[in-house]
């Protein structure tokens, strides 16, 4: 403790003077899932470098973010073991050996590419097309339910667009859709929320691990769907989808596959951050397209546009994909709420200079994506406000410099592409056949866990379907 405060090199560092010797601060938040916002306020009040914590330190500088990100290329920390499900069984996300993962990274990547992503489409599709039913049977005059002021019936579209994603890894990665849409319930949604807070807990007090046990229920699910598709696979009959090409994965030189627990690991981390990744970003989209209406109009243009009448129920992502305006609105969406809102961490493997201060090996550095995907020296005296004009009229190449809500270098999230076309297809879906109307007074705080999420799990609107 002594050597923490006033002997360790990193006692130049600013910060409040707890931190020198404790994680308190970080450990009375994190449960409640408030970390990012402490961490902003800290740099609001020291600056780009913060000592948050005995072992841990953030910046926020373009040039320090690089450093750790790019030129140094840090590994994670040793301490990410903690959110594993065995600590001694690292998957793709929570790998620190930079050799290992590069070796997973190989062997999973193929389930990720441009090509194989453009045949999961149809899959997708589907599911939006259960979503659009849906409010299109929730607009109908014979449903009861709640109205607005204008006469208009009130959905929970949070929770809609949850259960579509879910459904959307379910097609994609397990099998078959979970029919949350259709079903209006599973217990899966509320189990992968718990996890993710099992997860938390078992990272920040790792003396209290035996008591959060895993969720046998949830261990099961997966085992269950794993046995499923290897007995049709023995039987002659596959399914092209994400599953099969962990199943099939190979290592190159030793024609090694992964293990039954890797894939079940992989898969959670998949539902976890597949899920909960596309819905809170198109959630916060409608969100901020609600409050700004012209921004909302600029989007509803191009959109209709691209997909005169008569061909508004399913849009193509080959069309999508090419539409300027759409996507600087999931840009900057992505730079206003990044998934990695609470920062990137990394560990110091020798002693390093970043941004002048000396950094001991072994010392946690934490890049603060927030901050600096909110920083005016970057995006200007506007950098809090909700600008797609910028991601147009500026050179997007040169602006997702800037962006790391999927990381960065060797660890930038190899589900991009599949995050990307499923955001452009909900939201374009949405905005095609319905109009909505924000309803008032709803609690929109934001909270992370692993992921960044609506604290009350509900963003409630008013629906009518377009003419």
């Amino acid at each position: 403790m002594i050597h923490n405060a006033f002997i360790s090199p990193l006692k130049a560092i600013p910060g409040p003077i707890i931190s020198s010797v404790s994680y308190l601060l970080i450990a009375i938040r994190r449960p409640k899932g408030r970390v990012f916002e402490w961490f902003y306020q800290m740099h609001r009040q020291y600056g780009n470098v913060v000592r948050v914590g005995p072992n841990l330190v953030l910046f926020s500088s373009k040039e320090a973010v690089r450093q750790i990100l790019y030129d140094n290329e840090l590994p994670k920390p040793d301490t990410i073991s903690g959110i594993r499900t065995d600590p001694n069984i690292a998957t793709l996300f929570s790998a620190t050996d930079r050799k290992f993962h590069k070796q997973r990274r190989s062997m999973i990547t193929p389930s990720f590419s441009i090509k194989f992503i453009a045949s999961l489409e149809p899959f997708m599709q589907s599911c939006i097309q259960a979503l659009v039913t849906n409010l299109n049977t929730a607009t109908s005059p014979s449903n009861k339910t709640r109205f607005n002021e204008n006469g208009l019936p009130i959905v929970n579209i949070y929770q809609l667009v949850q259960a579509t994603t879910l459904d959307i890894i379910g097609e994609t990665a397990f099998g078959g859709s979970f029919n949350l849409i259709e079903n209006g319930e599973h217990p899966l949604p509320g189990k992968v929320f718990q996890e993710l807070r099992r997860r938390v807990l078992n990272h920040t007090f790792p003396y209290l691990k035996p008591f959060f046990k895993n969720d046998l229920w949830t261990d099961e699910f997966i085992q269950q769907i794993i046995r499923d598709r290897k007995e049709l696979n023995a039987q002659g009959t596959r399914r092209e989808d994400i599953l099969q090409t962990l199943l099939d994965a190979r290592d190159t030189k030793t024609n090694e596959g992964l293990s039954e627990f890797e894939i079940r690991d992989q898969t959670l981390e998949f539902l976890i951050a597949g899920s909960d990744t596309g819905s809170f970003t198109i959630n916060m989209a409608l969100i901020m397209l609600l409050h700004h209406p012209e921004k909302l109009r600029n989007l509803r243009n191009e959109l209709d546009s691209a997909f005169p009448a008569g061909s508004r129920q399913s849009p193509e992502h080959k069309t999508l994909k090419n539409l300027q305006y759409l996507n600087a609105v999931i840009n900057e969406i992505l730079r206003l709420f990044p998934v990695s809102i609470a920062g990137i961490l990394r560990q110091a493997t020798d002693d390093i200079i970043i941004d002048g201060y000396h950094i001991p090996k072994g010392t946690n550095v934490s890049a603060s994506i927030y901050q600096i995907h909110h920083s005016k020296e970057i995006w200007g005296v506007d950098a809090e406000e909700f600008v797609p004009e910028r991601w147009v009229k500026g050179d997007p190449v040169e602006l997702k410099k800037y962006i790391f809500s999927f990381g960065s270098g060797s660890r930038f999230c190899v589900g991009y592409n599949f995050a990307m076309m499923e955001m452009r297809l909900i939201l374009a879906s949405l905005l095609l056949n319905f109009e909505f109307e924000m309803v008032e007074n709803q609690d929109l705080q934001i909270v992370h866990f692993i992921t960044p999420a609506l604290i009350t799990k509900k963003f409630d609107v008013g629906v009518r379907v377009r003419c």
